[in-house]
């Protein structure tokens, strides 16, 4: 009886553990998906930034990085986790709109219009751009491999800071942004 029951508590783990490491290859293969697509162009004055031209949810042309730092938040529409921080941004961006573009990226790269915008009403309509990395271009580019992942960038494409897989509300977002941005 005490065998047949280890045998089953075993291939419990074991099963647990096979479900697991499937998850993580599936959202490793969902961040990366399609890396390398996409357009790149070189930046103003021949200085040799590497920009990443690509459309927000709205229609609208978003460069990365833009002419102010850019603070890109790692999520996806369908990650309750991510809302908090995406309320923080919504809260901040108006206050930081001189120092900082703010860009939220949907790293699912089949998420539609309307799936972001479902999100967008969780976090309250914020007004900065929400882009779906459709070709995996920008987490290749800033190495994100969770959610939940912040990274600022100067307009020369310097990486000044980044925060993987840590959201953050609104005072733990204006400390990490206060201490980043110049």
């Amino acid at each position: 009886m005490t065998v047949t029951r280890n045998r089953r508590t075993i291939l419990s783990i074991t099963a647990l553990m096979a479900v697991a490491i499937l998850v993580v290859v599936l959202a490793l293969t969902a961040l990366n998906r399609g890396a390398g697509a996409g357009t790149t162009t070189g930046g103003a004055s021949g200085n040799g930034v590497e920009r990443i031209e690509t459309t927000s949810t709205e229609g609208e042309p978003v460069a990365v990085p833009g002419e102010r730092p850019t603070v890109l938040y790692f999520m996806a529409s369908w990650c309750f986790t991510c809302v908090p921080q995406a309320e923080s941004m919504k809260e901040l961006e108006a206050e930081y709109a001189d120092r900082a573009q703010f860009v939220a990226v949907d790293v699912t790269p089949e998420n539609t219009k309307a799936e972001v915008d479902a999100f967008r009403e969780l976090a309250g309509f914020p007004e900065h751009p929400y882009v779906v990395d459709q070709t995996g271009q920008l987490s290749k580019k800033y190495e994100i491999i969770s959610l939940d992942s912040t990274v600022v960038i100067a307009p020369d494409s310097e990486v000044l800071a980044r925060a993987d897989a840590q959201p953050m509300r609104t005072e733990a977002l204006q400390t990490f942004l206060e201490e980043t941005l110049p």
